[in-house]
């Protein structure tokens, strides 16, 4: 079913993007997703937007129904996704209120609804790049003359949540190589890799965390907590909202692009 260009997942404080738009209950082999899809005309697109945590947050992170999330934008004709989060820095390049396009992972999660090849027969994907080259690219391309701070780059380390770090977990993941964190970018990258679709995340820095004595002393973020990261977004969602469209306006389809074709070497034979 054709029906949608471009999925895009919303995260934390992401719930509602569209109004005056048709809502798709979806339902897929994997089981529903986390909301209906809603559907309209934006950026020049036809856009499928589903809301990664639910309409009312009911879904944690170790929770997301993530397979049903991909699989229902794939149902309906998306190629392309572009997933949206908020993340912690961990960097003192990165800093609050910017703008991110994360290239690499390291996961952290466990227990989750992580992978759609749970019975014999399945595949072991190439995750040496997780993210579509192709389509970080274009949003490169597409952001480089903002107002806004951009980086281009970033790794992500992944915590399975949903409690928040510790501060002894967060200088090792900095010391690790890590320069943001997130609970939810590992699973759902993998999942498009799986589903062979084009995946690039797009981010946005709402705190310092746990360690802002160490990275911004002035910021007062410690201790984070969830609802102050849900308001400093909110805040900010007027400059979210044009970074989102330029992006998904940018976004170019191509049949050929290796992600298509993931899989090809990597089934497990007998």
């Amino acid at each position: 079913m054709n029906v949608i260009d471009i999925g895009i997942i919303g995260g934390t404080g992401f719930y509602k993007f569209f109004d005056q738009s048709e809502q798709v209950t979806a339902t897929t082999k994997y089981g529903d997703p986390s909301a209906p899809i809603t559907i309209t005309e934006w950026a020049g697109k036809t856009i499928g937007f589903l809301p990664r945590h639910g309409r009312n947050h009911e879904y944690l992170p170790h929770r997301v129904p993530y397979p049903a999330n991909l699989a229902a934008l794939h149902d309906l004709g998306a190629q392309q996704i572009l997933g949206f989060n908020v993340i912690g820095s961990l960097s003192p390049e990165v800093g609050k209120g910017h703008f991110v396009l994360i290239d690499q992972l390291i996961d952290l999660t466990w227990g989750r609804n992580w992978t759609i090849f749970d019975e014999p027969g399945g595949a072991h994907a190439d995750a040496a790049h997780p993210y579509c080259e192709r389509l970080r690219r274009q949003a490169i391309e597409a952001l480089k003359d903002t107002d806004e701070v951009v980086h281009p780059r970033a790794t992500a380390a992944v915590i399975n949540g949903p409690r928040f770090q510790t501060k002894a977990e967060s200088r090792m993941y900095r010391n690790w190589g890590a320069d943001v964190i997130n609970m939810t970018q590992s699973t759902e990258a993998s999942l498009a890799r799986e589903l062979e679709l084009c995946y690039v995340n797009l981010s946005y820095c709402t705190d310092y965390g746990v360690i802002s004595e160490d990275l911004a002393p002035e910021s007062g973020d410690a201790p984070v907590k969830h609802v102050d990261v849900v308001a400093q977004f909110q805040r900010n969602l007027h400059r979210v909202e044009p970074v989102v469209r330029t992006v998904t306006q940018a976004l170019r389809d191509d049949p050929s692009c290796g992600c298509r074709s993931a899989l090809d070497g990597c089934w497990v034979r007998a």
